[in-house]
């Protein structure tokens, strides 16, 4: 066994192989692919995490249920009777007005008031700039729109409202904006106002309200308990966005088709570059059979070659993933600057391992095909020519 490792390393990455620098871009080839593959994957799994973590706790929340023909009074006891329920965390009353803005220097900016009774998990997801939200009469922005929309000012706000000779007219009514807050969600931040439900009943009493409700559990075994509690019309957070879902499950498999096609473009490179790196030392093959040694010598000891030069490489980009994760935080403000996400990456050991594994093995069978295919041929060609296959 001492044998065929001093024959693998030499044959890998000694001095004295003539054919190192094939086996350096065979390990850096590797480590690029394994790395490039690993950052494709994580980067798309954490744009998906941040963007349904955003809808679940700041706009359609983890379940919601929407009650029609509810006064505020009958809508908050009805999120009552929810709070009580089993795997049931939080629930409240919300509602959406949609307005135009006329911003400072003319702008005119579409947007929402979101109204709400505030819990603290709610709460929790909003930091404050300036100004303390949820005061009646009063109207919170956020920072994404602080050029035009500033603590102390007041803004026309037009909204639709129900007329007595058509069905809806345009109404307009001026509000103060007291506070800036902020959140992870830039989408969120550009289109929304926050506010009281005492004064989004201000602008009209026409308000469909929405019982937004947070689980800890599993969102479907929670709606399946509320259906049996006999609250009927419960949507997920799947349902309630199912356009966006089914686009981000569309947007998975594309990812998976892609990371695929990578991985399948690093085991292509892997065994052209071992079948021509084999086919380079044709001769110390047929030299190892000159003295003697046996076929299943050659084949352990290119294989063990290919399995070491695979290893350093796969180690390497190991290191590169973990390196890239570490070096992340610092270049975090830069990305969010430029797509407007703080993404939260991280590595799932699991899958780098099977995916390094897989790499490794296929090393190993291509290495194993191209040894049987060289030993086919005749000794005396091996010396002769300078490729025999």
């Amino acid at each position: 066994m001492s044998i065929l490792g001093l024959l693998a390393s030499r044959y890998a990455f000694s001095r004295q192989n003539r054919h190192r620098r094939s086996s350096v871009r065979i390990a850096v080839g590797l480590a690029l692919g394994l790395f490039a593959t690993v950052t494709v994957l994580f980067f798309m799994q954490a744009l998906q995490r941040n963007q349904f973590s955003d809808i679940r706790a700041l706009e359609s929340f983890d379940l919601q249920l929407t009650v029609i023909d509810h006064s505020l009074e009958e809508a908050r006891k009805i999120a009552d009777a929810i709070a009580n329920i089993d795997g049931v965390a939080a629930a409240f009353v919300w509602t959406d007005l949609p307005v135009i803005i006329q911003a400072e220097g003319g702008r005119t900016i579409s947007a929402r008031i979101r109204a709400l009774d505030p819990t603290e998990r709610f709460l929790s997801n909003v930091s404050m700039w300036k100004g303390k939200p949820f005061i009646d009469g009063e109207l919170s922005s956020a920072w994404a729109n602080y050029l035009w929309l500033k603590e102390g000012s007041d803004v026309t706000l037009t909204f639709l409202k129900r007329g007595k000779q058509a069905t809806v007219v345009p109404a307009s009514k001026r509000m103060p904006i007291t506070s800036i807050y902020y959140t992870t969600s830039w989408e969120f931040d550009q289109t929304t106002l926050l506010a009281t439900l005492k004064t989004a009943g201000q602008f009209t009493t026409e308000l469909v309200y929405h019982i937004g409700i947070y689980t800890d559990s599993d969102v479907r075994r929670t709606k399946a308990r509320l259906e049996e509690s006999g609250f009927d019309g419960v949507q997920t957070y799947q349902e309630v966005n199912a356009a966006l879902w089914g686009a981000m499950e569309l947007e998975q498999k594309m990812m998976t088709l892609m990371l695929l096609l990578m991985v399948l473009i690093v085991m292509v490179h892997a065994y052209s570059s071992t079948r021509r790196l084999l086919a380079a030392k044709q001769r110390e093959v047929a030299m190892l059979m000159t003295m003697g040694a046996r076929r299943a010598t050659i084949y352990a000891a290119f294989v063990l070659q290919a399995v070491i030069i695979s290893a350093i490489g796969l180690g390497a980009g190991t290191i590169l993933c973990y390196g890239a994760l570490g070096v992340y935080p610092h270049l975090s403000t830069l990305i969010w600057r430029q797509i407007g996400v703080h993404l939260e990456l991280s590595i799932e050991a699991l899958h780098l391992a099977a995916l390094s594994a897989s790499i490794l093995l296929f090393s190993m069978i291509s290495s194993l095909i191209a040894v049987r295919r060289l030993l086919r041929g005749d000794i005396m060609e091996m010396f002769v020519y300078e490729e025999i296959y």
